[in-house]
């Protein structure tokens, strides 16, 4: 469902536990591509450009400079940054107004311009919407500016690696500079903390080091073994980072664990993995570069690239999920003057029917031959005949529909809000498209949720509340006290279960009579709940597992680990499956006989999915519109 657009370190979407790879055509992967294999099944495409040597590569997601950049580290009159258009392989160039200047990191500003360091220049770059390069000299000769990101102020912030300062640079261009340690340090890579807080690698002094926004600064152990010097964080708010041959994690706190990367001999670029652990480009001592994934408790899974003495050392993931990669060459012989391409499984390769809306779709229900879709921007809701695929009615309903769609008693229901609060719930005739009541009970909030059951509409009213509401007065039979910030309730077998994220509980109430007979701990932040396949399925919010309730037990059967956490989401059960929807990752397919993920889709979608008709529903709120996809 929609809600804040959800923060991934890197753009990354990878399922380390269950990656499945397009083997071309749009198919997925076969079971033995799975994760038990350690090389690359899909195909990792090469694409030579005519720079010598590609280094810093940013995916920019929107504005007038959106697409794939990356710049040429060269000393030379070739110094550049560079525009690639993914699908046609073509390049557009910006030479550098400062020749041989050999850009670094890069990186995206607030306003969506493109930032830059220039190494040898000693200066900052930056590309305006209109692409042009404007320079910016760092104040203290030769610091050699290495890495770039955007701080949580706004501003820029990089390292000055010969200087032991870490910098700043506002949208104005005003720069200030924080001493870190001396010249003898060597500052890296740095990344903006959790805690709000710029937090950077020394590869001199082999520390992690942590600078306040006003400049207060300390300094942590990185431990035995040569740091290589790039930082990230993970999903759990720790920090990694990576070594010759080795990955090491670090609380906030200064707390090490070190995980061995058998083999390797060097390591690149590392980037926070959406399951709390990472991704980091390795060179192994056959020659053999790959992308590591280490999850949070030290599992490897290596993906390898197709040529060999060449490793990753920056990562892009474009708004397909596709990653593009720029390497080092380890090898005369292994050319660095191409991009890697790591295409992921999206839903837009899926068969399909596309049903564009128009404004933002998102909470769906079905019932009388059709797709009902509640249009949040336009305030209405859409049928959509399940033969057909047209849209049959377009119905206003005074209000933003929110908060769950439910059908039932030859009716639609929807609750409506107003600024994120609830106010109202409408009810629609399915014969007529007509709304014909407006009932005073209002949801508890944006998310609450809405079912029926035989005899009654079971409405979240409340933080602690579950309203029991009789279709034929419109009126509230029932108050059932549930946990606290229970949400989303769904009926099944005389039962309406609604889990509550707050409380990480399950509570299941008798439809008959509402007393609550079960509440089942789930860890992780419960959200979404569905039920199919003798099970009762919930999303973990936090921790990205899909639980599997057995309903006669009340006890958890299984924890599949999806390694989808994050804001919104949506489940549902159809034809033997569970189907798991969230931004980023709009579609996971999980085998209810096995308890296991078939495949995952990555890029466009992720707002609500539904299950009828024979095939899956999937809103694509961005966009404005609704994929059908067969299973």
């Amino acid at each position: 469902m929609r809600l804040p657009a959800l923060t991934v370190w890197g753009g990354c979407v990878f399922a380390l536990a269950s990656l499945s790879l397009s083997s071309g055509g749009g198919a997925v992967a076969p079971t033995a591509c799975g994760p038990g294999m350690k090389a690359i099944c899909g195909t990792i495409k090469a694409f030579p450009v005519k720079e010598a040597h590609p280094h810093g590569i940013v995916y920019n997601s929107e504005g007038p400079l959106k697409g794939l950049w990356f710049d040429n580290a060269t000393t030379d009159d070739t110094s550049s940054v560079v525009e690639f258009d993914t699908r046609t392989g073509t390049e557009r160039s910006h030479l550098t107004p400062t020749q041989g200047s050999q850009p670094g990191s890069i990186n995206i500003a607030a306003d969506r311009s493109i930032w830059f360091t220039e190494s040898v220049a000693n200066k900052l770059a930056m590309v305006t919407h209109e692409r042009t390069i404007k320079e910016y000299p760092v104040p203290t000769p030769d610091a050699y500016p290495l890495d770039i990101t955007r701080g949580p102020d706004g501003a820029m912030w990089f390292v000055e690696s010969r200087a032991g300062k870490i910098g700043r640079i506002a949208p104005d261009g005003k720069i200030q500079e924080f001493r870190t340690g001396d010249s003898a340090s060597r500052p890296t890579a740095l990344i903006a903390g959790p805690d709000k807080a710029i937090w950077f690698t020394e590869v001199g002094t082999n520390r992690i080091g942590r600078l306040t926004t006003t400049g207060s600064v300390s300094h942590f152990s990185a431990g035995a073994g040569q740091m290589t010097g790039d930082i990230t964080t993970a999903i759990d708010d720790s920090f990694w980072f990576g070594k010759k041959n080795a990955v090491t994690r670090m609380t906030a706190s200064g707390a090490l664990t070190e995980y061995e990367l058998p083999n390797a001999i060097d390591t690149g670029s590392i980037f926070g993995s959406r399951n709390g652990g990472v991704f980091i480009g390795v060179m192994h001592k056959d020659g053999t570069g790959s992308v590591t994934a280490i999850s949070a408790d030290g599992k490897l899974k290596e993906f390898n690239l197709p040529q060999k003495h060449l490793m990753p050392i920056e990562f892009a993931q474009t708004a397909d999920g596709s990653f593009w990669m720029t390497v080092q060459s380890f090898d005369a012989s292994a050319s660095p003057s191409q991009l890697f391409n790591l295409p992921l499984p999206a839903v837009t390769d899926l068969p399909r029917t596309t049903i564009v809306t128009g404004g933002g779709p998102d909470w769906m229900a079905t019932g009388a031959g059709a797709l009902w879709i509640a249009n949040i921007s336009l305030k209405e809701i859409e049928r959509i005949d399940a033969a057909t695929n047209a849209i049959t009615a377009r119905i206003k309903v005074g209000g933003v529909p929110c908060s769950g769609a439910a059908f039932g008693f030859s009716s639609l229901w929807i609750p409506l809000c107003a600024n994120d609060k609830g106010t109202s719930l409408v009810r629609i005739d399915a014969a007529t498209n007509r709304v014909v009541a407006t009932l005073p009970i209002a949801p508890a909030n944006s998310e609450g949720g809405i079912t029926a059951s035989r005899d009654s509409l079971w409405m979240a009213t409340g933080n602690t509340e579950l309203s029991r509401i009789d279709p034929s007065s419109g009126k509230v039979r029932q108050r059932v006290t549930v946990a606290s910030g229970s949400q989303n309730p769904t009926y099944a077998g005389g039962l309406v279960w609604i889990t509550s994220k707050a409380s990480n509980v399950l509570t299941a109430v008798d439809a008959s009579d509402g007393r609550v007979v079960a509440k089942v701990p789930v860890p992780g932040g419960p959200h979404f709940v569905t039920t199919g396949g003798g099970g009762v399925w919930t999303i973990g919010q936090d921790d990205g597992v899909v639980t599997r309730v057995d309903p006669r037990t009340k006890r958890i059967e299984a924890r599949i680990y999806a390694n989808i956490p994050g804001f919104g989401g949506d489940v549902t059960f159809g034809a033997g499956y569970v189907w798991t929807t969230l931004v980023g990752v709009p579609l996971t397919k999980i085998d209810a006989s096995t308890n296991s993920i078939v495949a995952q889709w990555y890029g466009r979608g992720g707002d609500a999915i539904h299950f009828n008709y024979g095939t899956i529903w999937l809103a694509d709120y961005d966009h404005h519109l609704v994929w059908r996809i067969k299973p």
